[in-house]
């Protein structure tokens, strides 16, 4: 109980500090909105997620004049990637999945340009270099920084750029679990676990199996408490839980799968493994820069492992760093833009360490509850919750970025 109440008064004392540092933020970027001045030297953002997007705000308020933000995405909107595994299931709400870029950044005129496309080719050169789009057009960079997250299907990414097209992926995967009957989810992970549960939950009467080849549920950065909580909560709504088992998976849309001791039916199969990061256009890089997943290597400054490109950044799910949420991209987002603006004023960087507390983590276990988790390489401690809503936090993510929940002029 000690122990516990230690690790609460921890991040209460994260939370005083990260408020105390956003009201000096808040001065810096009132101050930076009345002296600076734009100009076309650019740092260039590849994607726009919480890593990303993050980058562009920070930098974007913080620049010196002559230097401005260029951001890279090739999605219409922000994609919420932590709702799709509710919204796969639950109709009537894929819209909130989506939310408007640019109210994020709120920096001053000529401070940001947005360049909807996506990137073809990257051309460094001493000390500078250019990125090349689809378009053909070629955009020069003093400063890169990728973070183009992971490739996956739904329920864990979109994989589709517009707004509309990404709807209409959630409604065909609503539509493909509403006429199933023996649902088969592989992959124990926080969007398996979400996804399973949700499923049983909103469908108590479809079977419902969750396939995992490791011992415990959800994988790296979590301890043995949210899984057996996880775990309790399976069994009480009824998912089968198959546990230690990587059964080969056929690609007919309907048929069997061969167990150790059985074999389970399906007709609806739904894959929540297997993420790839988005690191194709950069062969550029050292092949000591990439990890044999395909993440990429960075240094302790984010820089990435390759010292011929030191004005190469690299931030969010698709470096190799271990705790992968909203959370910690934000803070390497944060790292990456203090970083440049001390290069550029010829100051030492600071080094980046992932914090035990960019791991706090919630999953939803089933329409209204979820549990909350915290681990400081200490102590565990685990909060189940309930009442939530069926949107989840939607509403509260619009705000933080921005948007007006959940008004969207681009889509109507």
């Amino acid at each position: 109980m000690l122990a516990q109440f230690i690790l609460v008064s921890k991040l209460i004392g994260v939370i005083l500090r990260k408020a105390l540092f956003q009201l000096r933020w808040n001065l810096h970027r009132i101050i930076h909105k009345h002296t600076y001045k734009k100009g076309d030297k650019n740092i260039v953002v590849i994607g726009a997620s919480f890593a990303g997007y993050h980058t562009a705000r920070c930098l974007a308020n913080s620049l010196p004049t002559g230097y401005r933000v260029v951001v890279i995405e090739k999605n219409s909107h922000f994609q919420l990637t932590w709702v799709l595994p509710r919204f796969s299931v639950v109709a009537g709400h894929e819209n909130k999945a989506f939310i408007p870029y640019s109210p994020y950044i709120k920096a001053p005129d000529g401070a940001c340009v947005w360049v909807h496309d996506s990137v073809a080719a990257i051309e460094p050169q001493e000390g500078t270099g250019r990125v090349q789009i689809l378009s053909g057009e070629w955009i020069d960079y003093e400063y890169l920084v990728i973070a183009t997250g992971c490739t996956a299907e739904l329920p864990s990414r979109v994989n589709w750029n517009s707004k509309e097209e990404g709807m209409i992926a959630l409604q065909g995967q609503q539509s493909r679990f509403d006429c199933a009957n023996d649902i088969v989810v592989i992959g124990g992970g926080a969007a398996g676990v979400e996804l399973a549960t949700d499923l049983k939950s909103y469908y108590p009467d479809k079977n419902v199996t969750l396939i995992h080849s490791h011992s415990m549920l959800l994988g790296n950065g979590f301890g043995a408490k949210i899984h057996d909580v996880v775990q309790k909560e399976m069994q009480r709504l009824g998912v089968d839980l198959v546990l230690g088992e990587r059964p080969a998976i056929p690609d007919e849309l309907t048929g069997d799968l061969v167990l150790k001791d059985r074999t389970i039916h399906y007709d609806c199969l739904v894959k929540c493994i297997g993420q790839k990061p988005n690191t194709d256009f950069c062969r550029f890089l050292d092949s000591s820069s990439f990890t044999p997943s395909g993440h990429l290597r960075v240094q302790e400054t984010l820089q990435v492992h390759d010292e011929k490109h030191w004005n190469v950044y690299a931030a969010g799910d698709v470096i190799n760093e271990s705790i992968k949420n909203g959370r910690s991209a934000m803070e390497q987002g944060q790292a990456v833009a203090e970083n440049i603006l001390r290069s550029l004023q010829g100051r030492s960087l600071m080094k980046y360490r992932q914090q035990w507390w960019e791991g706090l983590t919630k999953v939803t276990l089933g329409l209204g509850k979820s549990v909350v988790y915290m681990n400081d390489g200490q102590t565990e401690m685990t909060m189940t919750m309930k009442g939530q809503k069926t949107e989840l936090d939607s509403a509260a993510v619009w705000k933080h970025l921005g948007a007006s929940p959940y008004r969207d002029e681009m889509y109507t």
